[in-house]
């Protein structure tokens, strides 16, 4: 019997998940749905990307066991100094997990930490245990699900990355050629919109499938350093050819054959060019090599244009050449990958740094906006179980703590929205506790009820698109369940849990418009705002000459 990809992936999720519950049992630890979560949330569809989610899950984990313990060491006494500690860290931490790397590993860090320092700040005394349990389950299921992922159907992500970058270079071509007709003015800027947001996506898609490929393909390992070329390139591929057409309203009314006399001769070798790595990226051997084009002004006619014109007609043509320095860089690069160069490809010379340049840390406003909101969203959880004898107790900060940094950078995202796939986790994991679980006897019906519930949930929620809906159905029956050797039931867990969740909800629809409204016109006005400050002061550092020392603010606005 063939199985599809889809009921393979179900099965190894399910089977890991069994064995993780079967071992922290027998073992006689305490929390052994930690050891769930583990395989829940590092489950993906390759082995690559699964290896380097629990890699970073673990390397999280073991951060936030040495700040959690630090932090309960120096305020165990002292509740709002503990306090202000721990969100200072989870701060830090979604601050972090807004950058370009290791966005999974911050998001751990930061969640982790809240969780063992209120299951181990409010007994002290084990707080050290509470974490080296949390540590070890976390290791156990990531373990157990590397071993079923390789050992059952392991699927490489060489094939995808392939596709990936080969679609990825299509649709590049296409933009090139619709944007060189619209250039041309037979187009218009609108039929270019769907292409842009399908390069968005496969940009993404190459880059996921770059990072786990390196992990499960010795072939890509040999030669990473030429794929993250390809990565950079291809993304300033994007930038470049957004930027170009930005340009087009200010020179759709120039002669630009006559001020550019090769504009033609180049855009035909850019064309081709885009051809061959497209050939390239098919496996097959190109036609030649990048050819030579100078772009030259035609002085004569650019003295008769006015200030505006001649500065519109320097920005098209310093967007034309560089495009032409990248494609033939990605171009040798792609070459060397697929053997088919004749010598290694040189490598670019580093953007030489202008002046008013600034290296080191800057500050984000938009990820201290973030940082603001998951802050506020902690506090106002910690509040309420301070003050208010809440559904859930502690579980609703530790709860709030992980749920508020994701959402703190998806303010797009309104919190109704996760209301559908909570009520219906909920309920799915509360007929397992109340009408299955009280009728098992021993590992055999439970192992057997753990693997059909996983498999049911990864079935339905199979595809990236319902990713909500599988994180939330296998985080509720994980909690739910409550699975432990000293089992007991009682419908009061379940009821809290549902109400914890309402009141989570009603704390995230607050904080979401904090510290600015979330609603879209809001937030265009606030960044047209900051564009039109930001650049008043560029124009006021034009007085600065090159004899100046700008001081550190300076080079931190600038």
């Amino acid at each position: 019997m063939t199985l599809n990809v889809r009921t393979k992936e179900a099965i190894k999720t399910a089977l890991a998940m069994t064995i993780a519950y079967g071992i922290a049992l027998s073992m006689d630890w305490d929390r052994p749905y930690w050891a769930g979560f583990a395989v829940a949330f590092i489950s993906l569809s390759t082995v690559g990307q699964s290896l380097n989610k629990g890699a970073l899950r673990m390397l999280g984990t073991l951060v936030a066991f040495v700040a959690s313990l630090t932090i309960i060491a120096l305020f165990a006494q002292e509740r709002w100094w503990f306090m202000v500690a721990l969100s200072a860290w989870v701060g830090y931490c979604t601050y972090m997990n807004g950058g370009t790397r290791h966005q999974y590993f911050w998001f751990v860090a930061g969640f982790a930490s809240v969780i063992i320092c209120f299951d181990g700040g409010t007994d002290p005394a084990n707080a050290f245990d509470t974490a080296v349990l949390r540590a070890q389950e976390t290791g156990l299921g990531i373990l157990v699900y590397t071993i079923v992922t390789i050992l059952l159907w392991p699927t490489g992500t060489r094939g995808e990355l392939d596709s990936a970058v080969r679609e990825l270079g299509a649709t590049q071509h296409a933009i090139y050629r619709h944007y060189r007709s619209l250039l041309a003015g037979r187009e218009t800027a609108d039929d270019s919109h769907s292409l842009r947001t399908q390069e968005v996506q496969q940009f993404t898609q190459f880059s996921q499938a770059l990072a786990a490929a390196r992990t499960d393909s010795y072939q890509v390992w040999e030669v990473r350093r030429q794929w993250q070329q390809v990565q950079n390139r291809s993304k300033e591929v994007m930038e470049t050819l957004e930027r170009w057409r930005e340009s087009f309203a200010e020179v759709k009314d120039l002669e630009l054959d006559r001020l550019l006399p090769t504009l033609e001769t180049l855009g035909e070798e850019l064309d081709r060019r885009f051809g061959q790595i497209g050939c390239m990226l098919e496996g097959k051997p190109p036609e030649g090599t990048p050819r030579d084009v100078d772009l030259p002004l035609n002085k004569g006619a650019e003295h008769a244009l006015s200030h505006f014109q001649k500065a519109a007609l320097a920005v098209t043509r310093a967007r034309l050449q560089h495009l032409d320095e990248i494609t033939r860089s990605l171009f040798e690069t792609l070459a060397d990958i697929k053997g088919f160069a004749t010598s290694s490809p040189q490598p670019r010379a580093a953007d030489a740094s202008g002046f008013g340049s600034v290296s080191g840390f800057v500050l984000d406003p938009d990820r201290m906006v973030a940082t603001v909101r998951a802050m506020a969203s902690l506090w106002l959880a910690y509040l309420l179980w301070i003050y208010i004898e809440v559904p859930g107790g502690a579980g609703i900060v530790m709860t709030t703590g992980s749920i508020g940094i994701v959402l703190a950078y998806m303010p797009q995202m309104p919190v109704s929205k996760l209301f559908k796939p909570a009520a219906t986790g909920i309920a799915f994991a509360s007929a397992l506790y109340i009408f299955v679980m009280p009728q098992l006897s021993s590992f055999v019906g439970l192992g057997s009820m753990i693997f059909l519930a996983t498999f049911v949930i990864c079935y339905l929620y199979a595809s990236p698109q319902q990713g909500l809906g599988r994180a939330f159905g296998l985080a509720m029956f994980v909690t739910i369940a409550g699975i432990s050797n000293q089992q007991s039931y009682n419908f009061l867990s379940v009821a809290d849990t549902a109400a914890m969740f309402v009141l989570l909800f009603a704390i995230l629809a607050i904080t979401a418009n904090i510290p600015h409204l979330a609603r879209p016109e809001k937030a265009f006005q606030r960044l047209l705002g900051r564009f039109f400050r930001s650049c008043e002061y560029l124009m006021t550092t034009m007085r600065w000459d090159i004899t100046m020392t700008p001081t550190r603010l300076d080079l931190q606005r600038t």
